[in-house]
């Protein structure tokens, strides 16, 4: 438990949408933390080019973000990889397109210096190891890393970094500590990594949203457990029989690429068998949430009449 938040310059939260992530800023707002110290950073998993196309993220989750972020009152930035999750899938021969942070309403771009070419053309592999799992590490913790690394208002500042893992959520988390330095931690500036609700059960989560009256990204009421990745490798059959349901284009741009690289997401089964084996999680309260997740959004972000969304307490679509 951290006990001095006056020592840190900087807190800074990554936050994805999801409710884990959602509860960190929260409990920042109930220890009463000044809301100009707090500061929302969201890795944008398919980039934010001006040719961006939604793959692997929910449309709506950079708007849904914005409209959390507008409600805290608390500052929010994004960081990427060029050309996102499909940039580096189809990787051939290279070294790992640049990084991008927003800086005080510019954008700030990073070159890959360092490593050799390489080629990917594999989807990232079902397993804890973020080596062959590359989604998590080269989309979000990688990117985050490089824009704490290089921010220019952080040089020679006091940071708390913090994230959402829980130690509920899978084997390989319970292994985490609550804190520790962050890779990012230099003579330049101190950075601390604290996971503040690594304790936490999912009731205690989604207790904090209900408290604020904060309503979950709209994925949750479709069924889905976890956010960001609205194709996230860890879905279940009945996840992508759901998908295929919600956002068709979704399965028809896994399937072509499936073909093109002559590997299925799946360590057995291709899209299209994964959906066809499925049962939708889908319930008929819940249908009007499709548009509201796979579209832009710029929605009320509270409410009065808070509502326990379908997926909670689901398995799948998460780190194993």
């Amino acid at each position: 438990m951290i006990q001095d938040f006056s020592y840190y310059d900087q807190i800074i939260i990554s936050y994805s949408g999801g409710k884990d992530s959602s509860a960190c800023a929260l409990l920042m707002k109930e220890y009463n933390i000044p809301v100009e110290k707090v500061w929302l950073w969201h890795q944008a998993i398919d980039g934010r080019e001006d040719t961006h196309v939604p793959f692997f993220d929910w449309p709506s989750t950079e708007g849904y973000t914005k409209s959390f972020s507008d409600h805290m009152k608390m500052k929010l930035d994004f960081q990427w990889r060029s050309w996102g999750f499909q940039g580096e899938m189809f990787r051939k021969n290279r070294k790992s397109h640049g990084v991008n942070f927003t800086c005080n309403g510019n954008t700030i771009h990073l070159k890959t210096k360092g490593g050799k070419n390489s080629t990917r053309l594999k989807w990232p592999a079902k397993t804890a190891d973020l080596r062959t799992r590359w989604c998590s590490a080269y989309l979000k913790i990688d990117v985050a890393a490089r824009a704490l690394t290089n921010h220019p208002d952080l040089k020679g500042k006091r940071i708390l970094f913090i994230t959402g893992e829980r130690r509920e959520e899978s084997y390989s988390r319970k292994k985490y500590k609550e804190a520790e330095l962050h890779r990012s931690n230099s003579k330049k500036r101190l950075v601390h990594h604290w996971r503040p609700v690594i304790d936490w059960t999912e009731k205690e989560i989604w207790d904090i949203s209900e408290r604020n009256k904060i309503i979950p990204h709209p994925a949750y009421f479709l069924g889905f457990p976890r956010l960001s990745c609205r194709s996230c490798i860890f879905y279940s059959k009945d996840h992508w029989k759901t998908l295929n349901q919600v956002d068709p284009s979704a399965i028809i741009m896994i399937d072509y690429f499936e073909n093109e690289t002559g590997f299925t997401l799946d360590n057995k089964f291709s899209i299209y068998e994964l959906v066809k084996m499925g049962k939708s999680l889908l319930k008929p309260d819940n249908l009007q949430y499709i548009e509201k997740a796979t579209t832009k959004f710029n929605l009320e972000i509270t409410t009065e009449n808070w509502n326990l969304p379908t997926g909670a307490f689901g398995s799948g679509g998460g780190a194993i």
